[in-house]
């Protein structure tokens, strides 16, 4: 954790993004390749990849998450039980490396599901987020929640790649969209 001083001179705690060593372990999962934990307070918050039809839901739900969010499709064709369903909607896949085609609405919808997942967080809810990769569009979602959450955009931005280069994958942000998405939020 780290403590800040606000204007009023009280301290402010900040919690901690994780590292691969530190994210819990959950039973059926490679950590941090197709699940990862980046905070455990106030509360759960994770990216991962698409789910498949052995997606161990009940030990992540006896992890401590209790909702997730798709943003790969307008609806989800799998039942996360014990989870629910938080949010849902198809953003754009910018692997490419393109800007998206629409970018007011990649806009609105990330704003939106950041709203929705830091309403369920302030009451307790940890939440796990997905795309297909875990890359892109989760790593955006993710670093609009940390941003609302007080972290730096530098920071934010250096975590996500630091993440995704030790999953495997080329880093991130997938686009300069993206992380410019992350640095005005």
């Amino acid at each position: 954790m780290k403590i800040y001083i606000s204007a009023f001179h009280t301290p402010i705690i900040m919690p901690s993004l994780l590292s691969p060593k530190k994210m819990p372990s959950i039973e059926g999962i490679r950590i941090p390749m197709n699940f990862y934990v980046v905070l455990k307070e106030p509360v759960l918050l994770a990216g991962m990849s698409r789910p498949g039809k052995d997606t161990p839901w009940e030990k992540i739900g006896e992890a401590g998450f209790s909702k997730v969010v798709c943003l790969s499709s307008p609806e989800v064709n799998y039942d996360p039980y014990p989870l629910k369903v938080l949010f849902s909607a198809e953003l754009e896949d910018l692997y490419h490396g393109y800007d998206p085609e629409d970018p007011e609405r990649e806009e609105r919808l990330i704003r939106q599901a950041t709203a929705i997942i830091r309403s369920k967080m302030d009451e307790g809810e940890g939440i796990v987020v997905h795309c297909m990769g875990g890359i892109g569009r989760t790593g955006t979602v993710l670093g609009c929640v940390l941003r609302d959450l007080g972290f730096s955009a530098g920071e934010v931005l250096d975590y996500l790649d630091e993440i995704n280069m030790h999953r495997g994958f080329g880093g991130w942000p997938e686009t300069e969209w993206q992380g410019e998405m992350v640095r005005k939020y």
